[in-house]
C-alpha cells in the first residue's frame, strides 16, 4: 500500500501526546505514532496549557492539532474547521460514534473507520441512532473481539464492518525489574515489608476497589502484613477526593485494611508503579473493553487477578497467565484467587513466566497497527 493520508479524530476530552493518561489517548497515540512511519498522519485532540496548538513530529509526517474546546459539539465544529479543504484517504474518529454524522457531511466521499474502545458510547443510542452511524461509516474497529462479537450480534445488518485490532502493549517500558531496583523503588513509598495487593486504574465505583477493600480484610489473618496499595484518581490529573473515595477510605478504616493511596501518577511514570505490587488485582465491575492495566501488569511481571468480564478473558487464560474471577462482585472469590497465588509459589512462578510470554507474542503494537492497515485496505478497495 502507498502511503496514506489519515486524520484521526479524538475525543474531547484529554491531550495527545497523553501527557494527562487516559486510556484512549495513549493507544491511539501509541498506533499512530507508529503509521505515521509510512503514512501522513493528522490527529486532532483537546488542547492543553503545556502543549501547543498544532505540533509536528517524525519529520512532520505526524501532525497534531489541539481544540480549547470541552463541549462535544464545539469541539468537533472546531475540528473539522481545522481540516476545511484537505483531502484524506482515511478518517478515523475515535470512540465518538455521535461525530460521525458531522464528519460524513464534510467528507461525503472519504472511508471513515469508527474506532470503539468499549460498548459505553454505542450503548447510549438508540437503535435508530446506531444504525444511521452504522450507514455513513465504511468500518468499525474494536480495540478487542467482545466489543465487535457485541456490535455484530446487536447490529447484524452491519455485521461485516466490523474488525478488531486488538492492543499493544510497550514491553521495554512494562517489564520485570531486578530485585534490588524493585526494593529501591518500595523503600521511597515505604512498602518494604508488606504484601502488597495493587489496584491501578480510575478510582470510580464501577472499577472495584471497594470490592478489593473486603477482599483484603478476609485475608488478614492469612497474610498478617499484607497491604492495599490504590494507584490513581478519579480522573487523570484530578487530585481532589471525590464522595467515593472517602467512602473507601472510611470502609478501609472500618475493615481494619491496611490503605496505600499514591493519587495521581503523570503516565511517563505509571510503569514503575507495577513494581509496587505482590499480586495486581482488576476487580472491574464494568464489562472491559481491553482493560490494558491488566496486560501491563502481566508485562511487568506480576501475577493478576481479574474480573471474568468482557474483553479482559481475551487477554488472561485463566490459570495459564493470570485467574479469573467469575463472581465479580464477590470479596470471597477475590479473596480465595489472592490467597491461591499467595500459598503456591510454583503456580505465581508458572503464571508470571506464561504472562509475559503471552504479552510479548500476543499483544504488539506492530500488531495492531498492521490489523488496521488490512481494514483499511478492504474499506478502500
Amino acid at each position: 500500500m502507498q502511503g496514506l493520508r489519515i486524520l484521526v479524530i479524538l475525543p474531547e476530552q484529554l491531550p495527545v501526546p497523553p501527557i494527562k493518561g487516559g486510556s484512549v489517548e495513549t493507544c491511539t497515540y501509541n498506533i499512530f505514532k507508529r503509521m505515521a512511519r509510512t503514512d501522513q498522519v493528522v490527529m486532532i485532540s483537546r488542547a492543553h496549557p503545556r502543549l501547543p496548538s498544532v505540533s509536528r513530529y517524525q519529520n512532520g509526517r505526524l501532525t497534531i492539532i489541539r481544540i480549547p474546546h470541552g463541549d462535544r459539539r464545539r469541539y468537533i465544529h472546531s475540528a473539522l474547521k481545522k481540516v476545511a479543504g484537505q483531502s484524506f484517504d482515511i478518517i478515523q474518529i475515535e470512540n465518538r460514534p455521535r461525530f460521525v454524522s458531522h464528519v460524513r457531511r464534510q467528507f461525503p466521499r472519504t472511508a471513515i473507520i469508527l474506532s470503539l474502545h468499549s460498548l459505553t458510547f454505542m450503548s447510549s443510542l438508540s437503535r435508530s441512532q446506531a444504525d444511521r452511524i452504522l450507514r455513513q461509516v465504511n468500518g468499525v474497529t474494536s480495540v478487542v473481539s467482545f466489543v465487535t462479537r457485541t456490535m455484530q450480534h446487536r447490529y447484524p445488518r452491519h455485521a461485516r464492518k466490523f474488525r478488531t485490532a486488538i492492543l499493544g502493549v510497550d514491553t521495554s517500558k512494562f517489564r520485570p525489574w531486578s530485585a534490588s531496583a524493585k526494593m529501591e523503588l518500595r523503600s521511597r513509598w515505604e512498602l518494604t515489608d508488606t504484601y502488597n495487593i495493587l489496584f491501578v486504574g480510575r478510582i470510580v465505583r464501577g472499577k472495584g476497589l471497594h470490592t478489593l477493600v473486603r477482599a483484603v480484610s478476609l485475608l488478614k489473618e492469612r497474610i498478617p502484613h499484607v497491604k492495599l496499595v490504590a494507584v490513581g484518581a478519579s480522573w487523570p490529573g484530578v487530585s481532589s477526593q471525590t464522595p467515593y473515595m472517602r467512602q473507601v477510605r472510611q470502609l478501609s478504616e472500618l475493615l481494619g485494611v491496611p490503605i496505600r493511596f499514591t493519587g495521581y501518577i503523570p503516565p511517563s511514570r505509571i510503569h514503575e508503579m507495577f513494581q509496587l505490587g505482590d499480586v495486581f488485582v482488576c476487580p472491574t465491575l464494568f464489562r472491559e473493553g481491553f482493560a490494558t492495566v491488566n496486560s501491563e501488569a502481566m508485562a511487568s511481571g506480576i501475577p493478576v487477578v481479574a474480573s471474568n468480564r468482557g474483553g479482559i478473558r481475551e487477554v488472561i487464560r485463566d490459570g495459564h497467565s493470570g485467574l479469573l474471577v467469575d463472581r465479580f462482585q464477590s470479596p470471597e472469590a477475590f479473596a480465595t484467587a489472592i490467597d491461591l497465588l499467595y500459598s503456591d509459589p510454583e503456580l505465581r512462578k508458572r503464571i508470571v513466566l506464561n504472562a509475559r510470554r503471552r504479552v510479548s507474542t500476543s499483544f504488539s503494537w506492530h500488531q495492531t497497527v498492521q490489523k488496521l492497515k488490512k481494514h483499511y485496505r478492504l474499506v478502500r478497495r
